[in-house]
């Protein structure tokens, strides 16, 4: 039954929306249009890490759940019953079709809306619909109709239509009965088709989906005459126990619009207090970036649930919302978790980036049985990993799985910056070690010495244009990296043990091509520098791995390889492409390369950006692209590092530059060393960094021949000279 508000409550109602619009006022968190897409791929994704779905698209996704065998693995797909809508509304002698006036997603409250505004004959008539994954009660999606109505002397029909598309390919679903003394809500249970790795996997995935209304297709509402409020909710509550599923629908239903609305707000609050980005003078940038950090953050699990949450399975290249197409990469996760997006997932919440890194440790095992199969020793991440975190590369595709072996190295990578900016030992020794460990023993397994210099053989660098290439320099240097850092978590987790020589001498001696007349490093052996690449490769060894070299070097090898990355690559190439220009003080190929990031793959009504440019296809909802953009204002125009400085953490703000089209920018809430601080970036590039909030750990500031102790209230102005925080 639909649920009718009260004048009293109503106007309670009226009142606090009216206070939250005042605190979310503000035009960069609001994106309108004012109409709806007809490619519904950038409708903009909606999630709370624990469900996922595409505004007004035909499925929800449940975080880790998986149909279909080794390639063919992808999210199971429930058919999208919250895609409600309504359709008509019928009034004396005439029925409208509705056509809303406006769509709106509300970065700051995490929700979107559509609203309807007519007039005549003395009609005055006002419809909202909202809908929202809710980021308390996460394993509800919620779906509310709001109608506003004076002048009306005969009733007010409203048809409301359901469009969840086909049956799901990815489950079997079965009507359960209610239990005795439960309330009686509908209830599917639904069984996926297919494990993905039968020895890892014995059985199929099992979902229980509770709906707070039985109907189907389409309902029909009256507003009585006179009756100037209507409300009505359609809920649907998710989980693998049917007991959660039940309990988050009951708790859900006993509140008011206000209540439920207020709880997410709250969680959503909390989130852009402890971290965001303001943009002076450039509101269309602004909206840009907070959209941004939206997408990327809705599929990140909540932090504060009503109830506890399970295992989280990872951050895809389109999130959770999306995963079933090819084009979604099947919500598998790849390299872009720990190299695009976990450098800004780790600056809005340390522990989002710790439960991504323990889904890499829950799934050693995995990874061990990969390198196995393979021939090799150790640990062995694969390309592609989902439920069971084997290998599940797309068929189409095996010989990326053989050749991409960086994504191991990679992984370390990550945890070596994360223990850079966390200084965290017993997060070191109880996760990063452990991993590091076997990792480093597949590398040595991997590799190949002729005596002299190590190589790695048959692989296949980022540049995925070019394949069985021999010592790709991506690779040797994100390897040399992995085996120090490897090398480095034993000496501080393991007492008394003498460091294997074998990985220090694979790292000494690691082949690093470097072409000595031309002053530049050749992406693989035998590479011819006027060969098309299809994207950034050998630019990351300046950022992001911070590989030792000279200014000219590296320019040489940003001019070098910008003449020949194809335009048809993805977004995070050309933010790469800017971080490393302003590293060496090419501040117009700099700005060039910032604005082409993400002005040609961000559709301009809701700000989702595709993985390619305008024009070419590509995924949608691409938070890899995302998070290489979001990478060049923290660690581009803020100057943002993080490394190990001997067994000291250290935060370096480098070489810092106001953004181009901004009259001036400000990070808040960076973090290092469980303090956080803020960073006002002037329009002159000098910048005024503040701690906002300080930890247990000791640090220091050095600016030039200065050192400062770091306080709760610490503020100071910084120019052009390099600053560097360490703990102490």
């Amino acid at each position: 039954m639909p649920v009718v508000i009260a004048r009293r409550v109503w106007i309670l109602l009226l009142i606090f929306t009216s206070i939250l619009l005042a605190i979310a006022d503000d035009d960069a968190y609001v994106i309108r249009s004012e109409r709806q897409l007809a490619d519904l791929n950038f409708m903009p994704t909606l999630g709370n890490g624990h469900l996922g779905y595409a505004v007004l698209g035909d499925a929800i996704f449940v975080n880790g759940v998986y149909n279909g065998e080794g390639g063919n693995s992808r999210r199971a797909r429930i058919p999208n019953w919250l895609n409600l809508s309504v359709a008509t509304l019928k009034y004396e002698e005439w029925e409208l079709a509705i056509i809303p006036d406006s769509y709106e997603v509300q970065l700051r409250d995490g929700y979107f809306r559509w609203q309807f505004a007519y007039e005549a004959n003395g009609l005055q008539l006002q419809l909202e619909q909202r809908t929202y994954p809710h980021r308390y009660y996460n394993r509800a999606l919620i779906y509310e109709l709001f109608v506003r109505c004076t002048g009306a002397i005969d009733p007010l029909l409203v048809k409301l239509n359901q469009k969840s598309g086909s049956r799901s390919e990815a489950f079997d679903f079965s009507s359960l009965k209610n239990a005795n003394g439960i309330v009686n809500y509908k209830t599917l249970q639904g069984r996926t088709r297919q494990v993905e790795q039968p020895d890892f996997q014995s059985d199929l995935r099992t979902i229980f989906v509770v709906f707070s209304d039985d109907w189907e297709n389409e309902r029909h509402f009256e507003v009585a005459a006179g009756q100037e409020e209507f409300y009505y909710r359609y809920v649907i509550t998710v989980d693998e126990k049917e007991e959660v599923a039940r309990r988050e629908m009951e708790e859900v239903m006993k509140l008011s619009s206000t209540e439920l609305l207020e709880k997410h707000t709250q969680e959503w609050h909390k989130f852009w207090l402890d971290f965001n980005i303001q943009i002076n003078g450039n509101i269309e940038l602004s909206r840009i970036i907070n959209a941004g950090i939206f997408y990327l953050a809705n599929s990140l699990p909540s932090l504060h649930t009503n109830q506890p949450n399970g295992a989280y399975f990872g951050l895809s290249p389109t999130g959770l919302g999306r995963g079933q197409l090819d084009a979604d990469y099947q919500g598998h996760n790849f390299w872009d978790t720990e190299i695009w997006m976990l450098p800004v997932v780790t600056q809005f919440n340390t522990d989002w980036a710790e439960q991504l890194f323990q889904y890499r440790l829950e799934y050693l095992p995995s990874a061990r049985y990969n390198a196995n199969r393979t021939g090799y020793r150790g640990a062995r991440f694969p390309w592609e990993s989902a439920y069971t975190g084997t290998e599940v590369i797309n068929v189409c595709c095996p010989e990326i799985a053989t050749q991409e072996i960086h994504i191991s190295p990679d992984i370390l990578f990550a945890l070596q910056q994360h223990y850079a900016l966390t200084d965290s030992t017993e997060w070191l020794c109880r996760v990063a070690w452990p991993i590091a460990q076997e990792v480093a023993e597949f590398l040595v397994s991997r590799v190949v010495d002729d005596g002299q210099k190590y190589h790695i053989k048959d692989v296949m660098g980022p540049d995925e244009d070019h394949s069985d290439v021999t010592d790709n320099v991506y690779t040797n240097v994100v390897v040399k990296t992995a085996l120090e850092f490897a090398g480095f978590a034993r000496s501080k987790c393991v007492k008394s043990a003498t460091l294997p020589d074998i990985w220090l001498d694979i790292a000494e001696r690691m082949t690093i091509l470097y072409d000595k007349e031309l002053d530049y490093h050749p992406q693989h052996l035998g590479y011819e520098s006027d060969e098309i690449v299809k994207q950034a490769d050998v630019i990351l060894l300046g950022y992001p791995l911070q590989y030792a070299m000279s200014n000219t070097t590296r320019l040489n090898d940003l001019n070098t390889y910008e003449r020949v990355t194809r335009e048809s690559g993805p977004a995070m190439s050309w933010a790469m492409f800017a971080i490393n220009f302003l590293d060496v003080n090419e501040l117009d190929k700099a700005s060039t390369y910032f604005q082409k990031g993400y002005r040609e793959y961000v559709r301009p009504e809701f700000k989702v950006w595709s993985e390619n440019k305008i024009g070419y296809e590509g995924s949608a909802n691409f938070l890899t692209g995302i998070g290489g953009f979001l990478q060049t204002v923290i660690n581009g125009y803020g100057g943002i590092r993080y490394r190990l400085d001997g067994h000291q953490s250290l935060m370096v703000i480098q070489k810092l530059h106001s953004i181009p089209t901004t009259e001036g920018f400000t990070i808040n809430g960076l973090k290092f060393a469980r303090s956080k601080f803020s960073l006002k970036v002037h329009a002159n590039s000098t910048a005024t960094l503040s701690c906002l909030e300080k930890g247990d750990l000791d640090i220091e500031l050095s600016v030039g021949s200065r050192k400062y102790a770091i306080s709760a209230t610490f503020s100071i102005n910084l120019d052009d000279n390099i600053a560097y925080l360490r703990t102490i």
